[in-house]
């Protein structure tokens, strides 16, 4: 079986473990292994927003070269905060003859202090973005190939009507990240409708959760949310697929306040992705931590008719 580098980041280790489970349990039955990276750190979060500042990038930067010294030249995220960071990272390590040479200078100066790694005797050679970071619905779109999903599933998404959301981090600037159109996108759409689900698109579906304001300023986090869910709901949808932890902890854990902040409003299930494709390729819902969701999911799985559905609502 295929091996894939992964580095799932520190969300998928806490907060999000569904997330990370879900996904390896769907790489296995696609015919892959995310293969975890054996001394990944965390890779900072968040790119620096000034290019004279370089300290921000000497963590993601670390991780990529890791990658390269292993042998491997592609490296596998999910997490949309941790795929901004390291593909901008690259991208600037890439383009950027001043900031290639200073982050190596200082990864260089620290490598002998990584006492915790085994010995290696091979000479230095500097990072310049060889490793090519994708997303995992990168790598299922354009090495697996969605139209080849459909074949492998066992339990299709049918009778139920998906709105993907894809936020504001995953896509955005285009320039650096080119996955998709961050205005106009297509990839969750076209990964929903591979599953056999029918697909939802409403208006804002790239609008911003509130991110972090989730923390500073809970009311606004509420009402950017309520928008979202109401408007996807307006047009027709059950339930919202997502990729971002982040999005996923606002959308869902938000609801018991926008309920009470908006007497009209209605609950609705959040999914990740990987979650919707693990339930399709067979896997049954006792392995997609939906006991870690705020919002009940089994609606969506009695409609789905999924043998384990009547567990998971018990």
């Amino acid at each position: 079986m295929a091996k894939v580098a992964y580095y799932p980041g520190c969300a998928l280790k806490e907060r999000s473990s569904h997330l990370d489970r879900s996904a390896r349990d769907a790489a296995l039955g696609l015919g892959f292994e995310l293969d975890e990276l054996e001394t990944w750190t965390c890779c900072g979060a968040v790119p620096p927003v000034s290019s004279e500042r370089v300290m921000n990038l000497i963590a993601p930067s670390r991780i990529l070269k890791d990658v390269r010294d292993s042998g491997r030249k592609e490296l596998i995220t999910i997490c949309d905060f941790c795929y901004n960071t390291l593909k901008r990272a690259n991208y600037s390590i890439r383009n950027d003859e001043v900031i290639r040479k200073r982050v190596n200078a200082f990864l260089a100066d620290d490598d002998p202090e990584r006492t915790y790694l085994e010995s290696d005797d091979a000479p230095w050679v500097d990072y310049d973005g060889e490793v090519k970071v994708l997303h995992l619905l990168e790598y299922l779109r354009d090495i697996i190939g969605f139209e080849n999903l459909p074949a492998g599933l066992k339990n299709p998404l049918k009778g139920i009507n998906i709105a993907p959301y894809y936020g504001c981090v995953m896509l955005r600037p285009e320039k650096e990240i080119k996955l998709d159109n961050p205005e106009n996108p297509t990839i969750i759409d076209e990964f929903t409708r591979a599953l056999g689900a029918g697909v939802v698109s409403f208006p804002y579906r790239t609008e911003c959760c509130g991110s972090y304001l989730s923390v500073s300023s809970p009311d606004a986090s509420t009402r950017l949310c309520y928008r979202i869910l109401s408007s996807a709901r307006a047009n027709g949808a059950d339930a919202l697929v997502v990729s971002c932890p982040l999005c996923f902890y606002n959308l869902d854990s938000r609801q018991e306040a926008i309920a009470e902040a908006y007497p009209d409003f209605r609950p609705m299930p959040i999914f990740y992705f990987t979650q919707l494709l693990s339930l399709a390729l067979g896997n049954g819902p006792e392995k997609q931590g939906f006991d870690m969701h705020c919002v009940d999911v089994s609606p969506i799985l009695e409609k789905l008719d999924t043998p384990e559905a009547a567990e998971v609502g018990e």
